[in-house]
């Protein structure tokens, strides 16, 4: 069965959109980067970092700088080191959601969503949220779509990827 993964997108651990939210000019999040780049280039620089070690991403699509990642298994540790890596690259959002309010977010759409009938167990500190439904259930991404809207939910991704739930 496919199932969706939440995950927060500063952990960038399995999100399908990568997007570049912070404001053009800001300095990379890179350990002593002097130099300032603007949010296209710094997410061109990172999916040519991901397919520099071995991953097919494409440059940045429009003005937004949004990259279209490949559903992945977030227990891929290849792929999980070269994304925590490339991160590096990318700006840092200083309005960006602590670790905590991410959990604290996490632990409220689980709530929301067992409300809703979605059977989900609450996600441990530091991880996202799986969520193991089904994307081509109406009513599972009903109940997901409505908790989204009750929670701070902007701070998650939502990726599917194959495996047994």
């Amino acid at each position: 069965m496919r199932a969706l993964t939440l995950t927060a997108v500063t952990a960038a651990a399995a999100g399908l959109l990568l997007t570049g939210c912070g404001a053009l000019g800001e300095e990379t999040g890179a350990a002593g980067a002097e130099e300032e780049v603007s949010m296209e280039e710094a997410m061109v620089d990172f999916a040519g970092c991901m397919r520099d070690k071995g991953f097919d991403m494409p440059d940045p699509q429009g003005e937004d700088g949004v990259i279209a990642l490949p559903a992945v298994d977030p227990e891929d540790e290849e792929y999980m080191d070269a994304m925590t890596e490339c991160e590096e690259l990318l700006p840092v959002d200083e309005n960006a959601p602590s670790d905590e309010e991410v959990f604290e977010d996490n632990l409220r759409m689980a709530e929301c969503l067992r409300e809703n009938g979605v059977d989900v167990e609450d996600p441990e500190q530091g991880q996202g949220l799986a969520l193991p439904i089904d994307p081509d259930d109406d009513e599972q991404m009903a109940a997901v779509s409505e908790c989204s809207e009750e929670t701070e939910a902007g701070g998650v991704s939502g990726s599917t990827s194959e495996g047994d739930s």
